[in-house]
């Protein structure tokens, strides 16, 4: 059974959409503010998350933002607002859907399952053996890269680093996490490592475009 966290300070739509989606065969779990929103989602691993953007204490702004920075888990965000502003900044912390009040809890619902859908996809892609971007191929088995069929040295951090990237298909990755994960740094400090590292994989893959640095603090693959 999948669990779904709903973050809405609405008890009245909390409650509803609870009882709704329950009956749909989900397990629900519910928060009703912003405050460790972000925390709920790391320590429950749910599915899926539904976050409204008017919540006290913490946007659901600031708290997808936070979620991105630890978790690739779907997010679909809801907001009162017609206007398309909610939904651009919805879209630049990497939420996955976006739906405005009113709506039906059957086109929820649908959304729902059409994110599942595409999630099971990926992450069964993900399992597979081989990565592929372009015209660049990462064999994780064998630990080997290949630019146009033709192998490409790298050494163990760097194919650590782009397999990091690669394997999030466009998700943000935290510098943090590939200083802590791939290099074994926790010291801030050594934070220009990276940098070296992204530089050189840029240049040996050849596709400079491939990996983009947003606002000097994650990395992603350019999809």
């Amino acid at each position: 059974m999948k669990k779904i966290l709903i973050i809405e300070d609405d008890i009245g739509i909390l409650e509803s959409l609870r009882l709704y989606l329950e009956n749909s065969d989900f397990k629900v779990d519910i928060h009703n503010s912003g405050e460790w929103a972000s925390e709920k989602v790391l320590t429950e691993a749910p599915d899926l998350v539904i976050l409204d953007i008017n919540l006290p204490e913490k946007t659901g702004i600031e708290v997808c933002s936070e979620i991105r920075k630890e978790s690739t888990v779907p997010i679909i965000m809801l907001t009162a607002q017609t206007g398309e502003g909610d939904k651009i900044a919805g879209f630049d912390v990497w939420a996955d859907d976006y739906i405005a009040k009113p709506f039906s809890p059957r086109e929820l619902l649908a959304r729902i399952q059409s994110i599942m859908r595409r999630y099971k996809t990926h992450e069964e892609e993900k399992n597979t053996s081989i990565i592929r971007y372009n015209n660049i191929e990462i064999d994780i088995e064998k630990s080997l890269v290949f630019v146009e069929k033709k192998e490409v040295s790298l050494t163990k951090n760097e194919f650590d680093i782009l397999l990091r990237i690669f394997s999030e298909d466009g998700k943000l990755v935290p510098r943090e996490a590939l200083m802590k994960e791939v290099i074994g740094y926790d010291q801030y400090i050594y934070d220009r490592t990276i940098d070296t590292h992204i530089k050189n994989l840029r240049r040996k893959i050849g596709d400079k475009g491939a990996i983009i640095t947003v606002r000097g603090k994650w990395y992603r693959l350019n999809k």
